[in-house]
């Protein structure tokens, strides 16, 4: 899990994207919708699909990388109520917040770094995810 974090780090600030990209937090949620739906339905291969080509570098195999979601970042099986927030670039790469609960009200919040492959096609190139505390009223 360490490594993935690592990776969306260098990320973070490794990436360029393009200006034109304004329409891009639309196929965001698209592309996040999927791979959730594909990880909900034990679909590697599915999940796959919208991994970045640094992630599947990383992992190798669809396999692997699901064993590494089903391990250490379950709540994006687990989930049963799902809340897109605006997405944001931060310098050269964007940043897809989601919020997401769970059958027990738990509620965590993933930052999804997004970026193009070598097609030019959005992909998710990294997440980190975080217990998630309501602002206080």
């Amino acid at each position: 899990m360490r490594s993935l974090a690592f990776t969306l780090l260098v990320l973070l600030f490794t990436l360029p994207v393009r200006a034109e990209d304004s329409s891009a937090p639309t196929e965001f949620r698209q592309i996040i919708t999927s791979q959730l739906g594909a990880l909900q339905n034990g679909d590697a291969e599915g999940a796959w699909a919208f991994a970045h080509p640094s992630i599947k570098r990383q992992f190798g195999t669809a396999e692997r990388f699901y064993q590494m979601v089903d391990r250490g970042y379950r709540p994006l099986i687990d989930f049963t109520l799902v809340r897109f927030r605006d997405a944001e670039q931060a310098d050269d790469v964007w940043i897809q917040p989601v919020w997401l609960q769970n059958e027990n009200d738990e509620q965590y919040i993933a930052y999804y770094a997004m970026a193009r492959n070598d097609e030019g096609e959005w992909r998710i190139a990294g997440c980190q995810i975080y217990d998630y505390e309501p602002p206080g009223i």
